[in-house]
């Protein structure tokens, strides 16, 4: 007779059977309100990470705007931001408007041109 105990593995049969799910991935019976409990951490978590993402991208946007200033606060970025903006859009605007004036100067250098070809020809 084997006088030993039993090891913990042979004393709780560790392998699921084939019908059920290994340990990790068995629900368990919950407490009254531990399921709102970890939704609201789950949310807490969730805001965190929208948190770290958006102070991420608004430190990208600060280093896009001046890579040489040590520190940005939000509102700086903001308004440098919006400046920046209203300058590109300005800018777009003369360039647009420059283009539509040498565009109707092309035309009528190329009409110009036409017609001193025609009058050459009749001659």
């Amino acid at each position: 007779m084997d006088n030993r105990l039993p090891t913990t593995s042979e004393k709780f049969h560790l392998d699921p059977p084939d019908n059920r799910s290994p340990p990790n991935q068995v629900k368990t019976e919950s407490r009254p309100g531990t399921e709102q409990k970890d939704r609201k951490l789950q949310k807490a978590d969730r805001e965190k990470l929208r948190r770290d993402r958006l102070n991420d991208q608004f430190t990208e946007l600060g280093k896009t705007l001046d890579p040489e200033r040590p520190k940005f606060d939000k509102a700086t970025i903001l308004s440098d931001t919006i400046q920046m903006l209203n300058d590109l859009t300005a800018q777009v605007n003369k360039l647009k408007s420059e283009y539509a004036a040498l565009t109707e100067e092309s035309r009528e250098v190329t009409f110009l041109l036409s017609l001193l070809n025609l009058l050459v020809y009749l001659q």
